[in-house]
Parts: structure tokens; sequence; C-alpha cells
């Protein structure tokens, strides 16, 4: 319930009270330069000048800034361009897809908890968690006005009559019905799902794979009962309940990736990820896994992992946003979970194909150039996850004396990567450009912050409130023409 008043709470400060910048926004508005930088002659060969670290404080209001960061070129020097185009993710890639995770095993049917393919055992949880609302119903609904709860009751009427009527016509089980892999079931479903048996003596989880319309494919691996996880820390030494060493991790998820029929990506962040169980009593413990994550390069510069943290519409900083209408340009990347049993878990977002290079070697802008950007920019970008924190606290604050008095924002890592692009004026077609991406975390200092670890931030032992996700990055920077990336525009 908390973290459903927070998200109200958000919805209500899209309008907060940050102060409109005195300067334009940077960004590029298809103005032509960055193409025509590209379409240049490429550059003489000669390395990036650039320091190897960065230490300096921006001090803005509300919100400090700390660059501690360490600036990381790429191994070669040359930096290119590329053309890449999204794999067609058609009924017969899908196919493939789940064929080749299956190695030869059968695909059975995926018996969902929640809508297709569902047994009456499932189906009997759902009908008595519809009853159990209407038996408490005055209790839970009671304060509604008389039009709400009517509607309300109306609703949970009819949740009961569909699944009673769903649970007449289900099976008892799906054990040895095969999945349809067909192409009509593919684009009634949007996807294509399956369950590999691994011939354990008890049917009680099986290994589940998928791949959809929208070009994701999934893995999830049960022979260790774990799940996704969100703990992520540094890999510092052997893993709690792993053998394997990271670089046995990454080979085995590369072996996966071959599998696949893909050899080109490469790995670009290492985690220690802590497992939550899903056995009998949904207890978590003590072990790890090795989180892995890989993107594509261009002739040897990495791609970026990033999990965007700007203010890409614009809501916070007051600054007029940006719309978009079309989906955000997506980056390329695998994630694996590796243990000792193997892949426990694979997601592969945005599956793509490196058509050409468009240039082999851009001129780019200084590194100072970039910096200066930066500076000015990152005031109005970094505040999603600091207004999400704000509003959690303002929420429970009266209960629980909740009070936030510092906001840091740290940046310890300055990458210079490949990174997707809108290609103008050619839909459906991207460029890889290199870009700057400044990557850190939040820190919030203040009184009686534990409970923000419910809401994904981690407490230290000196009470500060951490927000850290693998790949959290606050700014993106074109290196070409200095421009700032807008991940909801895709440019």
């Amino acid at each position: 319930m908390k973290r459903i008043v927070c998200i109200l709470l958000c919805i209500l400060l899209l309008t907060a009270c940050q102060p409109t910048p005195e300067e334009e926004v940077i960004l590029n508005k298809g103005d032509g330069v960055l193409m025509k930088k590209i379409a240049e002659k490429p550059a003489e060969e000669k390395r990036l000048e650039a320091p190897a670290r960065v230490d300096e404080t921006i001090r803005a209001g509300d919100l400090n800034v700390e660059l501690v960061a360490a600036v990381e070129l790429p191994s070669g020097n040359r930096y290119p361009v590329a053309e890449v185009v999204p794999r067609t993710c058609d009924a017969a890639w899908a196919r493939d897809m789940l064929t080749r995770i299956a190695d030869g095993r059968t695909l059975f049917v995926r018996e969902s908890e929640a809508g297709e393919n569902m047994t009456r055992e499932g189906i009997l949880r759902e009908v008595q968690a519809v009853q159990a609302s209407l038996e408490s119903f005055d209790e839970t609904y009671g304060n509604l006005p008389e039009s709400e709860q009517a509607e309300m009751r109306a609703q949970l009427n009819k949740a009961l009559e569909v699944w009673s009527a769903y649970y007449r016509e289900a099976p008892e089980s799906t054990d040895g019905i095969e999945a349809d892999l067909s192409d009509a079931a593919y684009k009634a479903n949007g996807h294509m799902s399956a369950e590999i048996d691994d011939e354990r003596p008890e049917r009680k989880y099986h290994s589940a794979i998928e791949a959809d319309i929208f070009g994701t494919v999934t893995f999830m691996n049960m022979d260790d009962t774990i799940s996704r996880t969100t703990q992520y820390e540094s890999v510092v030494g052997p893993l709690r309940g792993v053998t394997l060493n990271k670089d046995e991790a990454v080979a085995v998820a590369k072996t996966f990736l071959a599998k696949l029929g893909e050899t080109e990506l490469e790995p670009v962040l290492v985690f220690a990820a802590d497992c939550p169980c899903n056995g009998e009593e949904y207890e978590r413990h003590d072990e790890q896994a090795y989180a892995i994550w890989f993107t594509r390069p261009v002739n040897g510069m990495p791609g970026a992992m990033t999990l965007s943290q700007q203010d890409a519409y614009g809501v916070y900083s007051q600054n007029g946003g940006d719309k978009a209408y079309s989906e955000p340009c997506e980056q390329e990347y695998a994630y694996f979970l590796v243990r000792d049993s193997g892949v426990n878990w694979f997601d592969w977002y945005a599956p793509s194909t490196v058509t050409r290079i468009v240039n082999e070697n851009v001129a780019l802008v200084p590194f100072e150039t970039i910096l200066a950007t930066f500076r000015k920019q990152i005031v109005v970008e970094a505040f999603p996850a600091l207004e999400s924190a704000r509003a959690y606290v303002k929420n429970i604050s009266d209960q629980e004396k909740m009070t936030i008095t510092d906001a840091v924002l740290r940046i310890d890592r300055i990458a210079l990567e490949s990174v997707r692009i809108r290609k103008e004026g050619a839909t459906g077609t991207f460029l890889l450009v290199p870009a700057w991406s400044f990557y850190g975390e939040l820190v919030l200092r203040g009184e009686n912050l534990d409970d923000l670890r419910y809401d994904g931030w981690a407490i230290e032992e000196n009470g500060d409130a951490v927000y850290f996700v693998p790949g959290g990055c606050y700014l993106q920077i074109n290196a070409v023409d200095g421009s700032v990336i807008n991940p909801a525009l895709g440019y």
C-alpha cells in the first residue's frame, strides 16, 4: 500500500518546485550537425585526450553533485559510428530461440499463474481470492461512496463469474501437453512460451522460456529455484554458495549466447547478486550468483549498459519537456544470473544486427566541452529517483518522523561507449554513436530513513540511504556533437 500511495504522490509531484534553468536545455533537435559530422571523412587515428579521473563538486540548491569519477576510454584509438537494425521478431525467430535453448528437450505447455494454460488448481486460488474480497467487502471498501462501492462489487462478481466458468473448462494438469509453437498462436498471444522438463522426479518447477514480438527472450532455469534479484554488490572475492570464479561464469554465459547463434556480444558489467529462494516457504537464503550484462560492441568500442535515471520528459525541472510520440530507443543488452548449475536466469532485450560501419573514426568534441555540458545540465536531469524518495518520505513522515536534510548525486564512473540513437529520417534504423555516460548513485542524509529500503534504497551503517542500480546513468552526452541524449526521444 505504501508503494501505491508513493506512486500517486509522484504523479502529483510532476510539477515539483524545481527551478527553471536560465539557459536553454542542450539537446540535439535535428539541426543536422550530427549527421554532417558523421558524413565527414574519417578522422586521423588518435587517442582522445582525457584525464584519468575527475574530482570536483557542483553545488546546486537541493542537490549537490560530486564528481569522484574514473574516466574510461575504449582500448583502441578509433571511434566508429555504425548503423544497426532490430532483429525480425516473427514466429520463426521465436521458435528458433525456444528450440535452441531447449537443446533437444521437449517443449511443454507453460502453465501460467494468471491467464492462458492455467490448471484448475491455479484457477481455484483466483476464485478463492475473489470470494475473500467479497466476504470482507464492507471492511475494505466501506468508506467509498455508494456508487463506487456498487461498481467495485459488480466488478468482483463479474470476475468470480469469469473465473468460475474458466475453472469448469480448465484441465486438472498440463503434464505431457506439448507447447503450441504455431504462427497462429504467436500472432494471437504476442509471445511464444514453453517449459522444459529437466527430468526431475517431481514436476514441481519447470524451466520456462519465452520470446515475444518486442524482441525480448527470457529463460528461467529453476534448477536452483532462485528468482531474479535486484540486490547487487561488487565482486570482491568468492561468491557465497558458488565455486565458479568470475571468468568461468562469463564463459558459461558466452557458451549460452553461442547456442543462440550470438557470438558478438561482450560482457561489460559483472556483479554479485543476492539470491532470493523460491522454495516451500519463499525464504531468503544467504547465497549469491554472478549477474552479468552483455552489450554489442562496435569495432572494439563497448556498448553502453544503462538504466537511465534522467528526467527524460522534463517534468521535474519544469523545462517544458519533450513530447515523445514513439517508444523509447531501447539499448540492446543480455542479462545473466550464473551459478554452478549454469545459467539460472537470462534476458535478452532488443536483439539487433549491425548492418554497416558508417564512419570508421568520427571526430569527437573535446572532453572539457563534455564536462561543461554536464555541469550545466545535470541539475535539471537527475530528479526522478530523488523525487520518488521525497514523495515517499512526505507520505510517511507524520507517522515515522522521516526527514531528508541533504541529497548528493555521486558520479563515480564516466565512460566513452557506443550508444544507440535514432537515425534521422529512417524509421526502424538506428545509429550506434560514441557517447559519454555518467554513472553513479544517489545518497540521502537525514533522520529515520530506514523504511526507504522498501522503496529500493540501501541503508548504510551511518543511516544514509543509497540508491544504486547497475548501469544507473544520470546523463548521456553525444561525443560527436556534444548534445545531451534524451532517452525518451532516442537522440
